[in-house]
């Protein structure tokens, strides 16, 4: 079968791999779409995290199980189920976490494995927006991680996880939404799909603010344009240095919190945010183009209104996908 995989040197490669095998408990999904994520480019680009050369990546993606024929997603957390985070229901922080696409052969393929217990039956839900369940999960959770203001909310990033947060908060009926982002392109599009304000640079006080980017300038950004003693929640892993000076933090009693994925009950939840996502932001890719399709967005190359890629992903038995049409 062809997949997309990791070849070393910060590049991906188009090839033909074995079809996998599944074991006990394991179920074989035919991938119909499968997003690009930041994860996807920030372990190819930097090695955080690391990759072993020839694994498959992908984790974002909506398929039909080989078994019966539904069609599902997958949480791409793989936990141990004894550690003290997993038998608190949050399997996301688990101490021995694997995922989908870093640790084990992920989703950039025409089938991959995925243990039963991690799958989501998503009904008759259009693939574009089922292979969006995974980021509306982490925007999701973002937003409850914060204390959730009913207004006076800025999103810094425009990407994939910062557009997902935008349809959290306008299900939410939070008004006065400001959304961020150096691309004017981008910010256009914040604007079509309900920001209330879209600028470069957060420039006022608010409620709450969320990175999504999780560089340092908007790291800083965050915490310095939250009201005292509102919260920042940092989202975005672009930078691993963390440089916020101490006090506006302390004399301001402002909150700094880290947040990582979802709980699988977050999962679950997004399937029904997905249903009413919004996805003119959501590009789609021929598969025997997803080399060049994620090394453009690699080397900073793809148009920046391209705010999202979907691999498009043909089976036997499946009509062609055209994920980012209007349903």
């Amino acid at each position: 079968m062809k997949a997309l995989s990791y070849a070393g040197e910060h590049s991906v490669r188009f090839a033909d791999v074995a079809a996998p095998q599944p074991a006990a408990g394991e179920e074989i999904v035919d991938v119909l779409v499968a997003g690009i994520c930041g994860t996807d480019l920030g372990a190819v680009r930097s090695g955080r995290p690391p990759l072993p050369v020839g694994l498959t990546i992908g984790h974002e993606f909506v398929g039909r199980r080989q078994r019966d024929g539904a069609l599902v997603v997958a949480n791409p957390i793989f936990s141990c189920g004894e550690c003290r985070a997993c038998r608190e229901r949050r399997r996301h922080l688990c101490e021995k976490r694997q995922v989908l696409g870093v640790h084990r052969n992920g989703a950039f393929a025409e089938s991959v494995l995925v243990p039963a217990s991690n799958l989501v039956e998503v009904g008759t839900l259009d693939p574009t927006r089922a292979a969006m369940v995974e980021p509306i999960a982490t925007a999701l959770h973002a937003w409850r991680l914060s204390p959730m203001p009913q207004r006076d909310v800025a999103v810094l990033g425009a990407g994939p996880i910062g557009m997902s947060l935008l349809h959290v908060l306008k299900e939410n009926r939070v008004t006065n939404i400001t959304v961020t982002d150096i691309a004017p392109e981008r910010r256009a599009m914040a604007l079509r799909c309900g920001a209330d304000i879209a600028t470069e640079m957060a420039e006022s006080v608010y409620e709450a603010v969320i990175d999504t980017v999780g560089a340092v300038t908007t790291r800083r950004n965050a915490v310095e344009n939250v009201r005292p003693g509102g919260t920042a929640v940092l989202v975005g892993l672009h930078a691993p240095e963390f440089a916020v000076a101490g006090g506006p933090v302390v004399a301001g009693e402002r909150t700094i919190r880290g947040s990582f994925a979802y709980s699988h009950d977050e999962f679950v939840e997004a399937v029904d945010l997905a249903k009413s996502l919004d996805t003119r932001w959501i590009a789609s890719v021929p598969f025997d183009r997803s080399a060049d399709a994620f090394a453009a967005l690699l080397t900073g190359t793809a148009d920046p209104a391209c705010i999202k890629v979907h691999f498009s992903i043909t089976n036997p038995t499946e009509e062609r996908i055209q994920p980012g049409r209007e349903k």
